[in-house]
């Protein structure tokens, strides 16, 4: 098969798929939300479903030639962990009634759907501005939790590569994330500096690009490093949330890159570019850095990693970006890929990696300050306290991560946990000053913790030192 035959028929699949859902949608009764499906994906009264087939069918026929292959039947949901009501039951209708047509919607300039957009950059501005759950125009609230991909933006992406790499393509697209983290810089304690680069990065380009011209062009490369448990991956989930609607966000790790056959790591990592400059502007953000971008002149090293460095290094500095920064800002910001690393072991890194990052930012342990305003986020019922209870707790845990921190205030919401489910099985009420959190139960669980990261911390420091940025406020 042709490249154009294959891309002819990945196109009439997913358009078939869209005549079924609102063909169904249709049987259902859901009017506004078939009507919504088709001003989306511009469908048609061209085709209509025929009468012999419905998704009610093909659903039967799957479950039959599941169960007759593998004597079992296929399961088709699974539980998950979000809580909410379960969709109201309707009488299925049969599938063999005339289905009715779908209305007229004309197509743009009488051209055929898959060839409609034809300039890239203006197929993703369409895209940013269309919400990530199109629920949002029917019933007027928000599931963050449901990836939404617009159905023509698959196409085209599969019209971007070429069969050879189209798996590859296909394979990197699942570490973009569509939904919404949940995640606010308002919830982040002690970070001021760290969070002042990314925005300074990712968020300020995009609210003022005229102003980042000539030298003054955003970073490209920031390395976050630091103890763990300090923030590192909790800045980069708080910046996908902040720029979803904008920013498109890849998160890859070493079993979507590394590959056991020959050479294909290296496209990997190409694809991964290409894909994001497709999605452009992109972030790339890749959690424990130094498993990708170990030194190269161990003994150790083998030649297949070497290879895959090397390309890895000519992407993140190659001729291609040198070109994107002498171009227009406009230009600039439709290609532009923000690559976000954040590793424990910088000193594990190569240094030609180290060079290519433009700022390399430390995050530290949290102050004094920090940790009492993390506190009093967690536990917002410490803020009545005393200001001298309070500071204890700030001095006994001096030079705990933020991630220790919570830990603790956790232990002692679970310690008023277990008091009330024993109250409930003794059948004993408690007085209302007795069934909040008290100052002994958080000193307790404080004091049961012990700091972990107090001499790595201090490496970090020495490091950062000799290499890394210096925040100046």
């Amino acid at each position: 098969m042709s490249f154009e035959q294959d891309r002819r028929s990945i196109y009439e699949r997913r358009r078939n798929i869209l005549y079924l859902v609102a063909n169904y949608l249709s049987t259902m009764g859901l009017h506004q939300t078939r009507q919504a499906l088709v001003d989306e994906t511009s469908l048609t009264s061209e085709y209509e479903v025929c009468d012999n087939i419905d998704l009610d069918t093909i659903y039967q026929d799957f479950c039959s030639y599941f169960l007759l292959k593998f004597g079992k039947q296929p399961r088709i949901v699974k539980r998950t962990e979000s809580i909410g009501p379960l969709p109201t039951a309707h009488r299925k209708l049969s599938g063999a009634r005339r289905k009715p047509p779908l209305p007229a919607v004309p197509k743009p300039d009488g051209k055929d759907p898959l060839n409609s957009i034809t300039n890239v950059g203006d197929e993703m501005q369409a895209l940013r501005i269309t919400p990530a759950n199109p629920a949002e125009h029917l019933e007027g609230h928000t599931s963050p939790a449901v990836p939404y991909a617009n159905p023509k933006l698959l196409v085209r992406l599969q019209d971007h590569f070429t069969s050879e790499w189209k798996d590859l393509a296909e394979e990197v697209c699942r570490d973009l994330i569509r939904k919404d983290l949940r995640q606010r810089w308002a919830s982040i304690k002690g970070l001021a500096g760290p969070i002042k680069v990314l925005k300074e990065s990712v968020i300020a380009p995009l609210e003022h690009p005229e102003l980042f011209v000539g030298l003054a062009q955003p970073w490209r490369c920031v390395l976050l490093h630091g103890a763990p448990g300090t923030g590192k991956t909790l800045l980069a989930r708080t910046l996908c949330s902040e720029t979803r609607e904008s920013v498109t966000f890849f998160s890859t790790t070493a079993s979507t890159l590394i590959s056991k056959w020959r050479g294909e790591s290296e496209k990997l990592i190409r694809v991964l570019y290409e894909v994001a400059k497709f999605y452009a502007p992109s972030i790339i953000f890749i959690d424990e850095f130094d498993s990708l971008a170990s030194r190269r002149d161990t003994i150790r090293e083998h030649e297949a990693s070497k290879r895959f460095k090397n390309e890895f290094l000519s992407l993140i500095d190659g001729l291609e970006s040198a070109a994107n920064e002498t171009a227009a800002p406009t230009t600039h910001d439709r290609d532009r890929v923000f690559l976000l690393a954040s590793t424990n072991l910088p000193w594990e890194l190569d240094p030609a990696f180290l060079r290519r990052f433009e700022r390399k930012i430390l995050v530290d342990l949290p102050t004094a300050d920090g940790r009492k305003e993390l506190i009093e986020h967690l536990l917002p019922t410490v803020t009545a306290w005393p200001e001298q209870e309070i500071q204890q707790l700030v001095t006994l845990s001096e030079g705990w991560t933020g991630d220790e921190v919570r830990l603790a205030c956790k232990e002692a919401s679970m310690m008023l946990l277990r008091n009330r489910i024993n109250d409930r099985r003794s059948n004993t009420n408690r007085a209302a000053d007795q069934d909040e959190l008290q100052y002994s139960m958080l000193r307790k669980a404080f004091e049961q913790l012990r700091p972990g990261c107090v001499e790595l911390a201090q490496k970090h420091r020495e490091w950062n030192q000799r290499y890394g940025t210096q925040l100046v406020d």
